[in-house]
């Protein structure tokens, strides 16, 4: 079901200010708004004032609001009149990133649901999706930046239809090294816990997620993170046996060291018993002489 998207467009009378120029779209530019101002209130705001800044949509937590038609430039990208970012980018601002929190984390997470449905719509890749500090430098969309840029595709990623085409089937037999836990890909939510040592059975491998077959069968976007397995951390079948076959081998020289424990105990008594002989003998020496 597509995302509902509330308009409350730029007059004609204010395109001088916010769109002077027609335009087809190439790309996405993501940006941060730096402010906890709702995306209804950023839209209004934008709309009636006199300055050369527009974008055409704002994304709240819960709410998508549209100023300008994606048939118009708006002055969003900081790259000149004639700039890329400026004439061909559909603008989208990410709310409440001054203070974070869980508002702008399901802000985040709105976006990447829309951005998903403008890249499908437009038949457009995730290569298309770019940000504000690629046409300027600005370090914009700075919380999304903070957090990771890779990240936030990834969000869009696994919104698109065609998320799936970045697993490769490749059937593994991964052991939890430690707890592991199965997350909601997209929303990055834990969703059940695995004890260290229990099998997990993966089936797809991706770049940054694991996926059992039935998960990926069932198209249930639930996943175990690469980077929580990796860094030479992840044990396979093999691995585990030849740790067994260590272990067995540990425990015997455990054996082997106890036993020699007992016999030095037992030695350390028989020396006693021949100081307390020798004390003896010492004392009756003295006496005679």
């Amino acid at each position: 079901m597509a995302i509902k998207v509330n308009k409350n467009l730029v007059d004609t009378s204010m395109y001088k200010y916010k769109c002077q120029y027609s335009m087809t779209p190439e790309f996405v530019v993501v940006h941060n708004t730096a402010n906890d101002a709702s995306a209804s209130n950023e839209i209004s705001y934008m709309r009636r004032n006199t300055n050369y800044t527009s974008f055409h949509y704002a994304i709240d937590d819960s709410s998508v609001w549209q100023g300008i038609e994606e048939n118009r430039n708006s002055w969003n990208a900081g790259d000149g009149i004639k700039g890329k970012g400026n004439r061909k980018g559909i603008a989208i601002e990410i709310c409440y990133s001054k203070s974070g929190g869980t508002k702008f984390d399901n802000a985040e997470i709105l976006a990447s649901k829309f951005i998903a449905e403008i890249l499908e719509r437009k038949g457009w890749g995730i290569e298309k999706v770019t940000k504000h500090q690629d046409y300027s430098g600005k370090y914009c969309p700075h919380r999304t930046l903070d957090r990771g840029w890779d990240r936030f595709l990834n969000l869009v990623k696994v919104e698109m239809s065609n998320w799936k085409d970045g697993f490769t089937k490749e059937e593994m037999k991964l052991y939890a090294i430690a707890e592991a836990y199965l997350y909601e890909m997209d929303t990055n939510k834990k969703i059940k816990t695995y004890n260290k040592g229990q099998d997990i059975g993966i089936s797809y491998v991706g770049d940054d997620w694991y996926m059992t077959a039935y998960s990926y069968d069932k198209n249930i976007k639930n996943g175990f993170k690469v980077s929580e397995w990796y860094d030479g951390k992840d044990i396979c079948e093999e691995e585990v046996k030849a740790l067994g076959l260590e272990l067995e081998a540990q425990k015997t020289q455990i054996k082997i060291l106890e036993q020699q424990k007992e016999e030095l105990i037992e030695i350390n008594e028989q020396l006693n018993k021949y100081k307390d002989y020798f004390d003896k003998l010492s004392v009756l020496i003295e006496t005679k002489i």
